[in-house]
């Protein structure tokens, strides 16, 4: 009953493309029990006839079960369709188990159809919606206008099986870029470590000639630049002049196909391969880093590297030779070009990302001038540890913390550190959690108290830090702050909460010398009723300040106050203002409806 209703849907969806001209139904709706899914065989023609093009191809509409619900896939047929991979298209190599089709499935998504209105979802429209937008596919793939220059560039499909569950990593950008473009030398040996809570995830530290000469060393952060293993871990690598590309756009997927896509760019990779596969000739499978440059979008200039990483059979060794050859380097080969690297090798191509500080900000990141200044981070409580995790999350990686207190089991209820971490040193720990947060992190610790002696001079050198944000909610640094002989100017913000994490408290400077009384003046009457109503909460007497585990706030309470101090201070430094800026915002609920942050007093000297 339920396949009849659903075929009585696809039916009459069916119907629509009779008012399509360039469409003819060649097989009615049948529904495949293997793959669980309805498939419509029709041709399609276009105006255009080219080498991969016939005017006249056949295709299937594949459907899931629950339409006009679920996904909607166009697949070449597996004859009379086209063969080669295009851009905007699945890797078209395959042959579904049906033998129907081919997997090339078309990338509808993109935007080729300007006067498109969204997709609808109803019974009649969206089976002739994704029926148009293939024919249009076509014609612009047929024209040679299925890109267009300002579109990103997009790599070919290289991840085809990675059965292995395996993951490499890099780090390329414009800059490296023009440093590989100044060097002659085009292949090597890569040393790579393991990431130490995945040892599947693979990542590049240097790349060093077949002499041993280091031709780029990649910087990473702090908790990456930690040596994981004793023994790095070897790695061939080849610098191509283009990407290796087989029919049109189709990533190789044998020995032979990479042979024919090098040989295409003028670069006999085999040759390449025996003069640098001795380095691996120890019983294990290796990686092979295959590089090349790629645009930021299609038509455009190169300005990066991306290496795209392989899963190497285990070649020759010990007295694994060729027939008839003795078991030493040339013997090694032959068996090697016979049995071990032959044009019907499979290739076992491995995840592979550019981990560069650009890719990984460039959803969330915070402004540029934040990015470039160092910044200390005095206070690693609740209020603080929040503020400096939004900060790395968003790319700044040059932080430092000062906290010299214990991590307690009260500061579970509300701290980003963990159960691990009790007993620990506060700081410390928040400066390991960090640096594990981006591998660019360089996070670091200073597990001292801000202090400051008879002639003003501070224990830490403050001029170091073009920001100083204080969270510690405590008059006495704010003294040192105030007291401190500073040699240039400095972004200065103080951030503390109030009762409950229910108010917040703001400074925010830019100067040389600084004066907070306007802002002691400010906070000072909600200070004082705030006090009266601590005598509430039964809870231990140790203080009130949120550096302390027995302050009443809850974590989502510290999480909102951490995010508005940070868009407070941003704001402040988008600016440019020179202005001293104290604020008081308030959390707000209006007929049992939650409002948020309201900013509620404010005062501006300067």
């Amino acid at each position: 009953m339920e396949s009849k209703q659903v075929l009585s849907k696809l039916n009459q969806a069916r119907r629509a493309l009779d008012a399509l001209s360039q469409v003819e139904i060649i097989d009615e709706w049948e529904f495949d029990k293997e793959l669980n899914v309805w498939h419509l065989h029709l041709g399609i023609t276009i105006d255009y006839e080219t080498k991969h093009f016939p005017q006249i191809s056949k295709w299937y509409i594949v459907v899931t079960s629950d339409y006009p619900k679920g996904s909607i896939k166009v697949y070449p047929d597996v004859k009379d369709s086209i063969t080669v991979t295009l851009y905007h298209q699945a890797n078209n190599s395959k042959v579904e188990r049906n033998g129907l089709w081919r997997k090339g499935a078309l990338c509808l998504e993109v935007n080729t159809l300007s006067s498109f209105q969204p997709e609808p979802y109803n019974v009649d429209e969206r089976l002739i919606y994704h029926v148009k937008r293939a024919i249009n596919w076509l014609e612009l793939a047929a024209r040679g206008q299925l890109v267009t220059d300002t579109e990103l560039f997009e790599l070919p499909e290289f991840t085809l099986r990675n059965a292995f569950g395996m993951q490499f990593a890099f780090s390329e950008d414009t800059v490296t870029f023009t440093q590989w473009e100044s060097t002659d030398c085009r292949y090597g040996i890569a040393e790579l470590d393991v990431y130490k809570r995945n040892p599947s995830v693979y990542y590049v530290k240097c790349f060093k000639s077949i002499t041993g000469n280091i031709e780029h060393y990649t910087q990473w952060g702090k908790y990456l630049s930690k040596t994981s293993i004793s023994t790095p871990i070897n790695a061939l690598w080849i610098l191509l002049k283009q990407i290796p590309v087989i029919h049109e756009w189709q990533a190789p997927e044998t020995m032979g196909d990479l042979i024919d896509a090098c040989n295409s760019q003028h670069t006999d990779i085999m040759n390449v391969l025996k003069n640098v596969v001795s380095k691996i000739r120890d019983g294990r499978r290796h990686l092979l880093l295959l590089g090349f440059p790629v645009p930021k979008t299609f038509g455009g200039e190169p300005e990066i590297i991306f290496w795209q990483a392989l899963y190497l059979p285990i070649v020759s060794h010990g007295r694994k030779t060729a027939n008839g050859f003795r078991a030493n380097p040339q013997g090694w080969w032959l068996r090697d070009k016979s049995e071990v690297l032959t044009r019907k090798t499979r290739l076992d191509w491995i995840i592979s990302e550019n981990w560069n500080q650009q890719e990984i900000s460039q959803r969330g990141k915070i402004n540029d001038f934040i990015l470039r200044k160092k910044i200390l981070l005095v206070g690693a409580g609740c209020v603080g540890a929040s503020i400096a995790e939004i900060l790395v999350r968003s790319g700044v990686y040059s932080l430092t913390i000062i906290d010299s207190d214990i991590f307690e089991v009260g500061n579970l209820s509300r701290h980003v550190l963990n159960v691990d971490d009790i007993g620990g040193l506060k700081g410390l720990s928040l400066c390991n959690y960090l640096n594990s947060l981006n591998p660019h992190a360089n996070v670091e610790v200073i597990n001292n108290a801000l202090t400051i002696d008879g002639e003003l001079k501070t224990n830490i050198d403050l001029d170091k830090y073009g920001i100083i944000i204080d969270c510690t909610g405590e008059n006495s640094v704010l003294d040192i702050i105030q007291s401190n002989n500073f040699k240039k100017r400095h972004i200065f913000a103080s951030v503390s909460v109030g009762l409950g994490a229910k108010r917040l408290y703001i400074t925010l400077m830019n100067n040389q010398t600084f004066d907070f009384k306007a802002f002691f003046d400010l906070i000072a009457p909600y200070l004082q009723s705030e006090g009266v109503l601590y005598n509430d909460y039964d809870l231990p007497r140790n203080g009130i300040g949120c550096w302390n585990p027995t302050f009443p706030g809850r974590s989502d309470d510290v999480w909102l106050a951490a995010s508005t101090a940070t868009k407070a201070i941003e704001n402040y430094i988008i600016t440019e203002s020179e202005k001293t800026i104290s604020l008081v915002y308030e959390q707000r609920e209006s007929n049992g409806f939650f409002e948020g942050y309201m900013l509620v007093d404010k005062t501006e000297d300067g």
